[in-house]
């Protein structure tokens, strides 16, 4: 197998749609997910989001549905999977989703869930990975969540207060950046009420019409959550590549400032502090070029979900680093909406197959910002003079335990400190100095 070419391969990047939508559910306090299908299935969402949420397996229950069941229906394995969890929990809301395979049967579970009488809020879904990967089975559980459970209407709007739609914990460095967000924030005057599917409580979550407006981060997971707000309780919403970068956090602020009726005054603390880590990052890498030369890649790749691989590739480009050539492969699919100006070779990665294998067999020298899965792709082919970050799940290569963000003024910082890591690493590898 040794001529296997990246199209031939099954290289997963992505999880299926019930992982996605497990971890939507995962991100309320309180709440249990019931995943009605095999075990397999139901281990390999449990896998995707153990990392992140650790204690996970007490809130995510599988029926472990067998061929009988299949065939027959799952009333039965789902009744008593559904009665271990009013013996061993104390649910705030129920996600009950069907697997691929079981989603083709046609079982009435909301029936079966008022059968179980299971006296808390109930949200059935079939969220097999037929119907996508996760960026998909994630926007599926937001739209069915917002739909059953209807939101506090009438609240008075609580000043400089917002929501923050489409975040997870199933993305890479996703804590780390939901802090630095939420510190950037709170720095212009701004509090945040809800983080629905990143830590967030049912009382938050109804309550989140209190909010002023609401702001997408990742557009390919809240961005639709935010027009059904809009549309069903006028909550209008701000939608901008993720804050990579000093001025992409500058340009995200300004357009959250601008939605917010801010003046350049209530940006004085964030400028201030910007000014001061550019300066001090300026420093440090002008000492280092004296050494190592300019940070500069013959080529760069990027690939990732979409938000993440455009805001990074425009703050590469931009501010962080030089190179002949940039790439950038959108993994779950492209929305001309947020394609900032100036991209050079975007590609879709749901279709772009042999444009990626092509891409990164051509990639012998240079960067490459992706997932373990790219990464050990050079490796087998003996590219050592690749610069390798990571920045999408899967990730095989390294413990993420500390808060490191890449959003955010504390992450550009943090980015530009691994860049120069990995550049310094390849320079030694090829003997430069």
């Amino acid at each position: 197998m040794a001529d296997r070419q990246w199209h031939d391969v099954h290289t997963c990047f992505n999880t299926c749609a019930l992982t996605g939508a497990a971890a939507f559910f995962a991100g309320i306090e309180n709440a249990v997910i019931v995943g009605n299908g095999p075990l397999w299935c139901y281990f390999y969402a449990l896998k995707s989001l153990e990392p992140a949420l650790p204690d996970i397996a007490g809130r995510f229950f599988c029926s472990q549905v067998d061929n009988q069941s299949v065939v027959y229906g799952t009333e039965e394995t789902l009744l008593a999977t559904l009665q271990q969890v009013k013996e061993t929990t104390r649910p705030a809301v129920i996600l009950i989703e069907n697997s691929c395979s079981v989603s083709l049967i046609g079982d009435d579970l909301a029936a079966i869930a008022r059968q179980a009488d299971m006296g808390c809020p109930v949200v059935c879904l079939d969220s097999g990975g037929l119907i996508g990967g996760f960026q998909a089975g994630y926007r599926a559980a937001a739209k069915a969540y917002f739909s059953a459970m209807p939101l506090e209407q009438g609240l008075p709007r609580k000043p400089r207060s917002v929501n923050l739609l489409g975040v997870t914990t199933g993305y890479y460095n996703a804590a780390s950046d939901l802090r630095e967000v939420k510190r950037l924030l709170a720095a212009a005057g701004y509090q945040v009420l809800a983080c629905p599917g990143a830590g967030v409580s049912q009382a938050e979550l109804l309550a989140m019409t209190q909010a002023e407006f609401n702001i997408v981060v990742h557009a390919e997971l809240g961005r639709e959550t935010a027009m059904f707000l809009e549309q069903q309780y006028k909550m209008p919403y701000v939608a901008e590549l993720p804050p990579y970068g000093f001025a992409g956090s500058r340009q995200w602020l300004q357009a959250i400032g601008q939605a917010g009726g801010l003046s350049e005054h209530d940006f004085a603390a964030v400028r201030k502090e910007c000014g001061l880590l550019e300066r001090r990052l300026r420093s440090a890498a002008m000492e280092l070029e004296r050494i190592w030369g300019e940070l500069w890649f013959e080529r760069i790749v990027v690939a990732a979900p979409a938000s993440t691989a455009l805001g990074l590739s425009q703050a590469v480009r931009r501010e962080w680093a030089d190179a002949n050539s940039l790439t950038t492969i959108v993994q779950d699919g492209l929305d001309e909406h947020f394609l900032p100006e100036g991209m050079e070779q975007v590609i879709d990665g749901r279709n772009g197959g042999l444009l990626i294998r092509d891409c990164l067999n051509e990639l012998t020298t240079g960067l490459l910002l992706a997932s373990s899965n790219e990464s050990a792709w050079l490796y087998r082919k003996g590219a050592q003079a690749v610069a390798c970050q990571n920045i999408a799940l899967p990730v095989y290569d390294e413990v993420i335990v500390s808060d490191r963000p890449f959003m955010g003024l504390r992450g550009a910082v943090n980015f530009v400190e691994r860049l120069w890591e990995r550049y310094i690493a390849v320079c030694r590898l090829e003997g430069k100095r």
